[in-house]
């Protein structure tokens, strides 16, 4: 069996980190392993074994191969994606003892849209608010000041994104970034001033994206567990779920070994 780095960067990946790894032999592709950094410290996994090649070891191969990739860049943990309908990935997560870190829900627009308020004027966010744009992100997320940046600046410079925000005067008080997705639009790294929350800033910002968004594009969000009061909003402009995507933690710094399929 050969294992191959695949040096196509997934969106989102590090530059010191192949898009994933691929399990040939005889001439065929017989397992594949995709790596998504969207922060250094953390590798997302997602990986396929045809049925016919499970239990013969190349889980465990792809995955040593990641592990190791992913530690000597100084990731400290991978989180293993699993659709939250998959019996076989939740049956690998369970025969491997990974811990539920959590889960996040796809919601789709079920809703009528609201009409464009006129006492609120949303305009496209680009790279002159580089910096504040990233300070509102790594406010909002936790991410450190040069993740967050680094995100930002990214999203700012993708044409296929747009980065839609809010100012009071010259201060930029939420942003929203918008883009393609299976389904239409997808709504993500929602962020308001901390210092506005609890005033209702939130759902006005909302309502108001909402509004100059194509209403001829489906609308998707997706709402992290761990945040209800983000799901309670969304689900107030009529978003409701649509699938589920769990998330197993695995720590790289003690892990020895693979886990296997």
């Amino acid at each position: 069996m050969d294992i191959r780095a695949v040096t196509t960067l997934a969106p989102g990946g590090s530059a010191g980190l192949p898009g994933g790894f691929q399990a040939w032999e005889g001439g065929r592709l017989i397992g594949s392993l995709t790596l998504f950094v969207p922060l250094g410290h953390t590798a997302e996994v997602s990986a396929f074994v045809p049925t016919e090649h499970r239990r013969k070891g190349i889980f465990s191969a792809l995955l040593a191969e990641a592990e190791a990739t992913c530690r000597a860049q100084g990731a400290e943990r991978l989180l293993f994606a699993c659709g939250g309908v998959s019996g076989d990935g939740q049956a690998v997560a369970a025969h491997w003892g990974l811990a539920l870190d959590h889960s996040e829900y796809v919601l789709v627009c079920k809703g009528p849209r609201p009409e464009r308020a006129k006492d609120l004027a949303l305009q496209l966010v680009g790279l002159p608010d580089l910096e504040r744009v990233a300070a509102l992100t790594e406010a909002a997320f936790g991410d450190t000041p040069a993740e967050a940046r680094s995100m930002a600046e990214k999203t700012l410079s993708d044409p296929a994104r747009q980065c839609w925000g809010l100012r009071e005067g010259e201060k930029l008080l939420a942003v929203a970034v918008v883009g393609p997705a299976a389904e239409g639009l997808s709504i993500y790294s929602v962020a308001v001033d901390s210092a506005r929350q609890g005033q209702g800033l939130g759902r006005r910002f909302m309502a108001g994206l909402l509004a100059v968004l194509p209403r001829d594009r489906a609308l998707v969000v997706e709402a992290d567990s761990r945040n209800r009061p983000a799901r309670a909003l969304y689900e107030a402009f009529g978003f409701r779920e649509t699938r589920r995507q769990d998330y197993f933690v695995r720590g790289l710094k003690n892990s020895t070994g693979g886990c296997g399929r």
